[in-house]
């Protein structure tokens, strides 16, 4: 099975493995989300762990193989990863593991799973307290390259970041109005230097697509091209944020990436070669899996 490449994620829907419409869920999709994430972590109850894990082997076996959207797991913790690639079966119809509060205490457990597994894809998430301060925000950089998995992206859990500090989104707040933006830049700024895409946090305010909107634009103009969904109203919105950035920025990628000048004008902005071949060669990669 191929690694999934970080453009064919686009709004990945979460959805609880106890979710009672799970088995048709894993063969025809949801809303047309491009990528599923089946969680037995934060949003299964610690009672209905076991028998969810179980449920969710059961109906991957039963699952067909060959779909047209992406689908991960998301354990809970080592133990239910073992659990999950003890059936192959299952296993074979997942494209990826979604790695919960990783960083540099956590690593070892998870590598001591995933190196008898090494070709499986994975998406560690960034959602611990060590992510508040340069040093171990760094730390865990180095733990995600300690791993010989190959990463997809690295996810950013927004959610468990603001509990950290005894917050939670009020009505009309997109994440960049939060504390929390000040360790978004910083994963940035770490993270992608080192050659990992990041993965924009949920938008809990289900009922707000104006919000939602205002908060995918600014993704996008962080850099963001994948984002985490909670519910199936918001699948859509997100992927037509994505298809019109697209649309407005591969002719300006195009035209610097096929100009042999230093610096011109297009669309009343400056292309540089120097500094914005990056951007434009990401652009296209992007391009070929949105």
């Amino acid at each position: 099975m191929a690694t999934p490449r970080y453009g064919q994620l686009g709004a990945s829907l979460y959805v609880p493995a106890t979710h009672k419409s799970l088995d048709q869920i894993l063969a025809v999709g949801c809303h047309d989300a491009r990528s599923i994430i089946l969680c037995t972590e934060d949003a299964v109850a610690p009672n209905a762990v076991t028998w969810a894990v179980q449920r969710l082997i059961k109906a991957l076996k039963a699952a067909p193989q060959d779909v047209s959207f992406l689908r991960f797991v998301r354990p809970r913790n080592p133990f239910v990863l073992r659990q999950l690639l003890e059936s192959s079966d299952a296993m074979a119809r997942i494209d990826g593991v979604v790695i919960p509060k990783f960083d540099d205490i956590t690593m070892p457990a998870w590598r001591e799973v995933l190196n008898r597994h090494k070709k499986l894809a994975i998406m560690p998430t960034l959602e611990t307290p060590a992510l508040f301060r340069e040093d171990s925000t760094i730390a865990t950089l180095k733990a995600v390259q300690a791993l010989c998995n190959p990463v997809i992206a690295l996810r950013i859990g927004a959610n468990d970041l603001l509990g950290v500090i005894g917050l939670k989104r009020q009505p009309g707040q997109t994440v960049y109005d939060t504390p929390l933006r000040s360790t978004i830049e910083r994963l940035i700024t770490v993270f992608r230097p080192a050659g990992f895409e990041l993965s924009a946090p949920v938008c809990d305010l289900i009922g707000e697509p104006d919000t939602l909107s205002r908060e995918v634009a600014l993704d996008i103009a962080w850099g963001f091209y994948a984002k985490t969904c909670v519910h199936p109203a918001q699948v859509a919105l997100v992927e037509e944020h994505f298809t019109q950035s697209m649309a407005r920025q591969k002719p300006q990628a195009h035209a610097l990436l096929n100009s042999t000048e230093a610096v011109f004008k297009d669309s009343g902005q400056m292309l540089e070669a120097t500094c914005h071949t990056n951007w434009a060669k990401r652009v296209a990669a992007l391009q070929a899996t949105i």
